[in-house]
C-alpha cells in the first residue's frame, strides 16, 4: 500500500514537470512573437509619420503655387516670409525668390493679396498706358510752353523797343531840363543874393528890437515889482483888519407864531435863500457874536416873499430864553446867491481818537447845506481846489513836537500863508465843530428807551396855518419900537 502511494506521488511530479516545461516553452513563443510585432508596429509608425510630413509639405507647396497662380491669396507676412524661407528644397526655394522678384514690379499701392502672376500683365500694360498718356501730357505741355516762350520773346522784343523809344525821348528831356536847371540856378544865384541882403536887414531890425523888447521888459518888471509891493502891503493891511470869526448876522425874526414851532424871518427869494437851510438864532441884544450863545435853531420850510421866509423851530430854546422878534440869525453854511465853498486841512480830530476825521467833517458840512472845496491831508496830499472862491478853511490843531508832527506843523504853516494869499478867512476846528455839533444835537431825537414825549410835540399843518400880513397897527408900531431899540436894521 506504501509501494502504490509512492509511485502516485511519483508520477504526480512527473506530470507536474512535464506541465511546468510546456508553459515555459509555450511563453518563450508568446513573448519572442510579441517583441516582433512590437518592431513591426514601431517601424510602420515611423513610415506613417514621414509619409505625412511629405504629404504636408506637398500641400503647403500646392497652396503656395496657387497663390502664385492667383487662385489663393498671400498675406503680407506671408508675402515677407517667401524672400526669407529656408524650406530646404532647393527648387522650390528658387521658385520663391522669382516669385518676389516679379512682384517687385507692383507698385507699393498694391497690396499683397493682389499679388500674382495673372494681375501682373495687366499691371504693366496699365502702367505702361499711363506712363503713354503722361508723356503726351508732357509733350502737349511742351509744345505750349514752346509756343509761350516764343510769345514772350515777341512781347519782349516789342517792350525792348519801347524801352528804347523811352529812352531816346527821356534823353531828349533830360537835354532839356539840364538847359532849364542851369538857367533857374543862374535864377537861384540872385534870388539867393537878395535873400541875404533881406536877411542882413531883418538880422539888423531883430537886433534893434530885442534891444527895444529887452528895455520895455526892463520897465515891466519895475512896475511888476511895484505892483508886488502895493500887492504885498495891501494883503498885510487886509489879513490886519481881517477877523477870523466867522459868525456874522445874516438876518433877524420878524415874527414868532404863539405856539412857538414857526416863526418868519427877514431873508427870502431874493435873498437867494432855499428851504432847508439851518440857522442859529442869538439874543439881539448881543454885541459880540463870538461869543454869543446859540438858543434855538431853525430851519427853513417855505420861502412867502422877496425878503420873508418861514422856518421851524428845529432845536428849541429853554424857557428863560424864548425866541422873540428881533434875535438874529446866522449860519456858516449859507451866503445870499452862492454855494457856500469851505476847505478842510491838516489832522482834524472830533472823537478824540488822535486819527483824522476829515471824512466824518465833510459829511457834516454837506449835510449842513455847504460844499466842500478841498481836503488837504496831513501828509500833504490834496483832494479838490483851494481857490479864492472858498469862504472858509477850517484846520486842525497840532499837539505833539515830534519831527514828523513838525513837519506836518510846517506844511500846514505854509497852507495858511496860500489861504491868506487867496483871502480864504482860517477858522480853528473847533469853532466850526461846536456849530455842526449844535445842529446834529438840535436834529437828533432819541429813540428806544430814551425816547420823551417832549420830542415829539404836535406839528401844526403849515397848508392850514396862514402867518398874518396885515397886522394891527399897534402891534407893528411895537415890533418896529423893538427893532429900533436893539438897534437891528433890515438888510
Amino acid at each position: 500500500m506504501a509501494a502504490r502511494d509512492d509511485s502516485v506521488i511519483r508520477g504526480s511530479l512527473i506530470a507536474c514537470l512535464i506541465f511546468l516545461v510546456l508553459s515555459l516553452a509555450l511563453n518563450f513563443f508568446l513573448w519572442r512573437y510579441g517583441n516582433t510585432a512590437s518592431a513591426d508596429r514601431s517601424s510602420m509608425q515611423d513610415r506613417l509619420t514621414s509619409t505625412q510630413t511629405d504629404l504636408q509639405r506637398l500641400t503647403d507647396q500646392s497652396k503656395l503655387m496657387k497663390a502664385m497662380l492667383g487662385v489663393e491669396t498671400l498675406s503680407e507676412a506671408q508675402f515677407e516670409q517667401l524672400s526669407t524661407s529656408t524650406g530646404g528644397d532647393p527648387e522650390m526655394e528658387a521658385l520663391e525668390q522669382r516669385f518676389v522678384q516679379d512682384m517687385s514690379y507692383f507698385g507699393p499701392e498694391v497690396d499683397a493679396a493682389n499679388r500674382n502672376y495673372p494681375a501682373l500683365p495687366e499691371f504693366l500694360v496699365n502702367t505702361l498706358r499711363s506712363r503713354n498718356t503722361q508723356y503726351s501730357q508732357a509733350r502737349d505741355e511742351a509744345t505750349q510752353i514752346r509756343a509761350q516762350a516764343d510769345s514772350d520773346v515777341e512781347v519782349a522784343r516789342e517792350a525792348m523797343q519801347v524801352a528804347e523809344q523811352g529812352r531816346d525821348d527821356a534823353n531828349k528831356k533830360l537835354e532839356s531840363e539840364q538847359a532849364k536847371f542851369a538857367d533857374d540856378r543862374e535864377k537861384m544865384k540872385l534870388q539867393t543874393e537878395r535873400t541875404r541882403d533881406n536877411l542882413n536887414k531883418t538880422v539888423g531890425d531883430y537886433s534893434r528890437l530885442q534891444k527895444r523888447s529887452k528895455a520895455e521888459l526892463d520897465a515891466m518888471r519895475r512896475t511888476e515889482l511895484q505892483l508886488r509891493s502895493t500887492i504885498n502891503s495891501q494883503l498885510n493891511e487886509l489879513n490886519r483888519l481881517r477877523s477870523d470869526n466867522f459868525e456874522t448876522v445874516q438876518g433877524y425874526v420878524r415874527y414868532v407864531v404863539p405856539d412857538g414851532n414857526l416863526v418868519t424871518i427877514n431873508l427870502g427869494s431874493g435873498d437867494a435863500l432855499r428851504p432847508g437851510v439851518t440857522f442859529g438864532v442869538i439874543d439881539g441884544e448881543e454885541t459880540r457874536l463870538q461869543d454869543a450863545r446859540v438858543k434855538a435853531t431853525i430851519q427853513v420850510t417855505r420861502l412867502l416873499g422877496a425878503h420873508r421866509a418861514e422856518a421851524r423851530v428845529v432845536a428849541r430854546p429853554e424857557v428863560r430864553y424864548p425866541i422873540i422878534p428881533g434875535d438874529q440869525i446866522y449860519s456858516p453854511f449859507w451866503a445870499p446867491g452862492r454855494k457856500v465853498r469851505i476847505a478842510l486841512g491838516g489832522a482834524i480830530d472830533i472823537d478824540g481818537d488822535e486819527r483824522p476825521d476829515l471824512e466824518q467833517i465833510a459829511s457834516m458840512i454837506t449835510a449842513a447845506g455847504a460844499q466842500v472845496s478841498a481836503i488837504i491831508r496831513p501828509d500833504g496830499s490834496e483832494e479838490g481846489e483851494l481857490d479864492s472862491s472858498t469862504r472858509f478853511l477850517v484846520v486842525g490843531e497840532q499837539r505833539d513836537s515830534r519831527e514828523e508832527d513838525a513837519e506836518q506843523a510846517a506844511a500846514l504853516g505854509r497852507l495858511k500863508g496860500r489861504a491868506k494869499e487867496l483871502g480864504v478867512t482860517v477858522i480853528p476846528a473847533w469853532k466850526l465843530q461846536a456849530y455842526l455839533k449844535t445842529i446834529n444835537d438840535s436834529l437828533t431825537t432819541p429813540l428806544g428807551s430814551a425816547v420823551r414825549g417832549d420830542d415829539f410835540p404836535p406839528q401844526p399843518s403849515s397848508a392850514a396855518m396862514m402867518l398874518p400880513n396885515n397886522l394891527p397897527e399897534l402891534y407893528q408900531r411895537q415890533v418896529e419900537g423893538m427893532q429900533q431899540g436893539n438897534r437891528i436894521l433890515e438888510p
